[in-house]
């Protein structure tokens, strides 16, 4: 698909999908990481919700709530 709308890219342009898997997961851990740091400091107890859904169009959503 990407090669389609964008003819000029070779198969080295697009990472593979482990590649992108494995970056997901990287960033998805510095962001929990950078959550814990902001609330050590806090002097109460939180309690975090979540919550994904698809629309009927097909949009993907997802809520936090703390």
């Amino acid at each position: 698909l990407l090669q389609y709308l964008r003819p000029s890219l070779t198969d080295q342009d697009i990472p593979h999908r482990t590649k992108t898997r494995d970056e997901i997961l990287e960033r998805a851990k510095l962001a929990v990481e950078r959550v814990k740091e902001k609330l050590a400091h806090v002097d109460s107890k939180i309690s975090m919700t979540f919550d994904s859904w698809t629309s009927e169009p097909g949009d993907p959503f997802l809520s936090v709530t703390a």
